[in-house]
Formats: C-alpha cells, structure tokens, sequence
C-alpha cells in the first residue's frame, strides 16, 4: 500500500528584544504527517518552526510575521 506523502513548508521566524522579526521559509520534508513546530527561546530572542501544508500558506505566514 502506497503511503500518501506530502511536502510540507517550515517557516523559521524569530522575535529580538528590541522588537525586530525577520521570517523565511527555511526548509521542506515529504512526510505523510505535519512535523512538530517548535519553539526556542534563548537570552535574545524567541525562535519558532511552523510548518505548514502549502507554500502559499508559509509565505502568507511570513508576511504576516514580518508586519507583527
């Protein structure tokens, strides 16, 4: 039975202290299944990974980001 594979769109984007965002799409995984976003928090800045199921989605994320 064939498994039905996927790609799915991470998009890194990273809040600083002073405010400033900076988002991208930083990767694609085929995968039947969404990865698990995942969150970073260091002395500077929160980092997130958010996937999404389509490149319009991701890159409608990062220009929401960007506008935050």
């Amino acid at each position: 039975m064939e498994k039905n594979m996927k790609t799915w769109y991470c998009v890194t984007s990273s809040f600083d202290d002073r405010g400033r965002v900076v988002a991208n799409i930083t990767a694609t995984k085929e995968s039947e299944e969404c990865p698990e976003s995942t969150y970073t928090s260091t002395r500077r800045k929160d980092i997130y990974n958010d996937w999404f199921g389509s490149h319009e989605e991701a890159k409608a994320f990062v220009e929401q980001s960007k506008s935050a």
